[in-house]
């Protein structure tokens, strides 16, 4: 197994309150280093050393179509799009480039021609078999969206949140002048922080860990082509959260991903810092990540970056999830008030029978305390119960939820209280 170099032991998972923003539905990557590719997956097989320098936020799911509504119905009553019954187009900066393509019979989204948007059950062949009863897209991720109608879902998000715009809508379409890293608004994850993010942080082959993806894991092409798990998408947070301790859903199977970065297949073999992709007009497509509910197994691995669509392509196999480089200013000091979540470092660590954890709550609430092993599977709830505010601790005997002694290695601990979340790493020696 290859090992991740971290520069951070501590994932932080919390929200953050900023009025008209998003951060309440992602969760913080912290910066680090990491192997890129597998030696295995096609277009993953250069392994190389990459260095994000800077923590991120990544949205915990795809976008929904209920999302996307919401923010495309406040972009076009504030004239940022042109509109027809079959068709939304940009309309900043000059351009009119496509973004959702409504008259494809798998759009879930629909303009009644005198203003408003509202959701369908896509009358596409594939719904009637995989919900012969009828379904909710609300919670499904949103579809036929192209590169430029997902990046533009980022600008509009930053608009309202007072943030600069991340990207130029003319020309080459670049991220904050060609570093997506320093842009303050909302954004595409690049390549590399998807592949990190999914593969938190030992190197899995799957977001899950290195088990063989089966219909309780993902969404996906079981028998490709003709057998699915499912055979159409699935509500965001259907399957168990991978990587569990990042608390992010459908990094494998739902939907492709559209990522920043332009497609570059061969990434070579020297260690880089905070890369970009591929340049412009040498390199054409976007990276697509993560498979897709029709796709097959081996696209689920982490490292795969086979697929490439260009920016006007739209598809009822593609989504996207937003990232968003985390302002140091912007986040809460930890330890200087008893007002936020707070989850302490294990004493001792590394343990040889038992660690106590320490976390302090700002009201009364419902906390659970539960331990990962490296892979994301859970060990062990250690406390699941309402308390009130204040320091609270529980200890953990190194055992299983059976109460078996479990190896030695590096364990996660999770504090989760009201929609928040903080994790931490512990070393158990034998």
């Amino acid at each position: 197994m290859r090992k991740a170099i971290l520069a951070s032991l501590v994932v932080l998972a919390f929200s953050v309150s900023v009025s008209a923003d998003y951060l309440d539905q992602m969760v913080i990557v912290p910066a680090g280093t990491f192997i890129m590719g597998d030696g295995e997956a096609f277009c993953g097989v250069d392994e190389h050393e990459v260095t994000l320098t800077r923590d991120f936020y990544l949205g915990q799911h795809e976008v929904t179509n209920q999302e996307y509504i919401e923010a495309l119905q406040w972009a076009y009553n504030h004239g940022h799009v042109t509109v027809t019954t079959s068709m939304v187009q940009d309309n900043l900066d000059g351009s009119t480039e496509g973004l959702l393509d409504l008259n494809d019979n798998g759009c879930e989204i629909r303009f009644d021609g005198a203003g408003t948007f509202h959701l369908r059950e896509a009358p596409i062949g594939y719904t009637q078999l995989a919900y012969p009863d009828g379904y909710n897209p609300a919670d499904h991720p949103v579809i036929e969206v192209t590169w430029h109608g997902a990046v533009r879902y980022c600008d509009w998000l930053s608009l309202q949140a007072g943030l600069p715009r991340a990207y130029e809508h003319t020309g080459d379409w670049s991220c904050n002048g060609g570093d997506p890293y320093a842009a303050e608004g909302y954004r595409l994850p690049t390549d590399a922080e998807w592949e990190y993010a999914a593969q938190w942080d030992d190197e899995r082959i799957y977001p899950w860990g290195n088990a063989e993806p089966n219909c309780d894991r993902a969404n996906y092409g079981i028998g490709y082509p003709g057998s699915f798990c499912v055979g159409w998408t699935s509500p965001v947070g259907t399957y168990p959260d991978a990587p569990e301790a990042l608390g992010l859903s459908d990094m494998a199977g739902n939907l492709y991903e559209w990522c920043n970065d332009r497609h570059v297949c061969d990434l070579g073999t020297d260690p880089v810092i905070d890369p970009t992709g591929g340049s412009y007009p040498y390199a054409l497509e976007r990276v697509l990540r993560g498979g897709a509910w029709q796709r097959p197994a081996a696209e689920l691995r982490c490292a795969i970056r086979d697929h490439a669509y260009p920016s006007a392509s739209y598809s009822y196999g593609i989504s996207f999830r937003v990232a968003r480089t985390v302002d140091p200013q912007a986040v809460k000091q930890r330890g200087t008030g008893r007002s936020q979540l707070i989850l302490e470092p294990s004493k001792p660590n590394p343990f040889t029978a038992g660690t106590r954890v320490s976390y302090l709550t700002p009201s009364e609430g419902a906390a659970v305390v539960n331990v990962y092993d490296a892979t994301g599977r859970m060990i062990r709830t250690l406390r699941a119960a309402s308390h009130g505010p204040g320091s609270h601790s529980v200890t953990w005997d190194a055992r299983n939820q059976a109460g078996e002694p479990v190896p030695a290695g590096i364990y996660l601990y999770e504090l989760r209280w009201k929609g928040q979340r903080e994790a931490r790493r512990m070393l158990l020696v034998r």
